[in-house]
């Protein structure tokens, strides 16, 4: 029923219009008798007319709608895609570079400053993708907040 929201309110608006329009004739017009199907072919003609073009509409709107959805979750998945193949290369890297900083810490070839910076860029690498992988609205101010560090 959701997705053919437009499409079921253009069929009670145009139901609407049809007894609306009975009831104009009967009591604005004065007409001597309540005619929902009209007798005069050009009055049934203009009411059918306005029924298809509401419910045409809805139509219409319904599958543009459909069709932005589907356009939004492609987004969505494709972003997501890419977050997971980041976030796949990047703890790659990451435990690559903490593989190396071990084999040079043990040999205490890296000084205590180097030693700090790297065990926080590695830290902070891991976050920020982390972060970015949480990220549920597809906008570019939401992805670039995601990845400022906290």
């Amino acid at each position: 029923m959701k997705q053919r929201r437009f499409t079921f309110f253009g069929i009670c608006l145009a139901l609407f219009y049809w007894v609306a329009e009975s009831v104009v004739h009967r009591y604005i017009y004065a007409e001597d008798f309540f005619e929902l199907m009209p007798s005069d072919l050009n009055e049934l003609s203009m009411r059918a007319l306005i029924i298809f073009l509401l419910v045409g509409f809805g139509v219409f709107a319904d599958n543009r709608a459909a069709t932005i959805r589907n356009k939004e979750r492609e987004k969505r998945e494709v972003f997501l895609a890419t977050v997971r193949s980041t976030q796949h290369i990047l703890n790659n890297l990451l435990n690559q570079l903490q593989l190396a900083f071990f084999e040079l810490d043990e040999g205490h070839e890296l000084e205590s400053d180097t030693r700090k910076l790297v065990k926080r860029s590695i830290k902070e690498g891991k976050e920020q993708v982390e972060w970015l992988s949480e990220v549920t609205e597809m906008r570019s101010e939401s992805i670039e907040e995601s990845v400022k560090p906290r």
